[in-house]
């Protein structure tokens, strides 16, 4: 297992896909890191589910959006499975190792800790957006009229508001909060992905099921069925962060506990890519 386990990680590493995600990761964080930060929310933006720019609410929604990650932790680990057939390596692979298990094994290993790598990517790149914000001196004030990031901390005091600055401590607070659970998350996100690429073999096909099923399926059933939607993938991934989380409705989603979230990412992973080892892996590669 030892040598499969490093003939995965060469695998992995010397392949340009694997960089070019990783760095889409960093420039996506940045932007929506960045965009959910210093967007408007007005003077009614308290009853928008808007938090006053600056509270510690404020950071725990902005590092919340970093999750985002996972998607791409979901076509990473499709990737690292499909990737073989795509580019014809299958079949060396499978007669160095023709107990086709094992390599499906050693793949989940290097699966969940390159998802891992890239949560841990993700979360430095939150803690220097964090400082960037913290430097920027982000503020607002909440009023009984609403929210308004513009207005000076004297003038807060004047009409009976609460002035909000962001400070390292809250920034800090937050972010250890959250990451923990982004980097569990994203690496059992690459399980799930590798377990979607090892039932459907196709990488296209792989790809485009996972992101359709997690960007608009799930947020359909979601909205429909809340008791339902806790348990599908995306919901179990969001679970793992120890994070209130504010809907634009105003109102809370209804999430697992983070230990149920990752036996739930877990499961759908594990599962998927042991029914495709026993079924679609197979079948004859020519």
């Amino acid at each position: 297992m030892t040598g499969l386990l490093k003939a995965e990680i060469r695998k992995l590493w010397t392949i340009w896909s694997t960089y070019v995600l990783f760095g889409i990761v960093v420039l996506i964080d940045l932007a929506f890191g960045f965009g959910l930060a210093l967007a408007p929310g007005g003077r009614h933006g308290g009853s928008a589910g808007i938090v006053p720019h600056g509270s510690s609410q404020w950071f725990a929604n902005v590092f919340s959006v970093l999750d985002v990650s996972r998607i791409l932790a979901l076509v990473l680990g499709a990737i690292i499975i499909t990737g073989e057939y795509r580019h014809k390596t299958v079949t060396p692979t499978f007669l160095a190792e023709p107990r086709r298990g094992r390599v499906v094994t050693a793949k989940i290993g290097i699966g969940f800790g390159s998802g891992m790598a890239l949560g841990v990517l993700t979360m430095l790149t939150g803690l220097i957006l964090g400082f960037v914000l913290v430097a920027m001196k982000v503020h607002s004030c909440l009023t009984p009229v609403g929210v308004n990031q513009g207005m000076s901390q004297a003038l807060c005091v004047v009409q009976h508001g609460t002035y909000y600055v962001a400070t390292t401590h809250n920034m800090w607070h937050d972010w250890s909060r959250i990451a923990p659970g982004v980097v569990l998350g994203t690496g059992l996100f690459a399980i799930y992905g590798l377990g979607l690429g090892a039932l459907l073999k196709n990488q296209i096909v792989a790809i485009v099921v996972g992101l359709v099923f997690t960007l608009v399926v799930e947020s359909i059933i979601g909205a429909i069925w809340p008791s339902i939607g806790e348990y599908l993938p995306g919901q179990a991934a969001t679970a793992l962060e120890d994070a209130a989380r504010t809907n634009f409705g105003g109102g809370t989603t209804q999430l697992l506990p983070w230990w149920g979230g990752a036996i739930m990412l877990l499961i759908y992973g594990v599962a998927l890519a042991f029914i495709g080892t026993f079924t679609t892996l197979r079948s004859d590669i020519t």
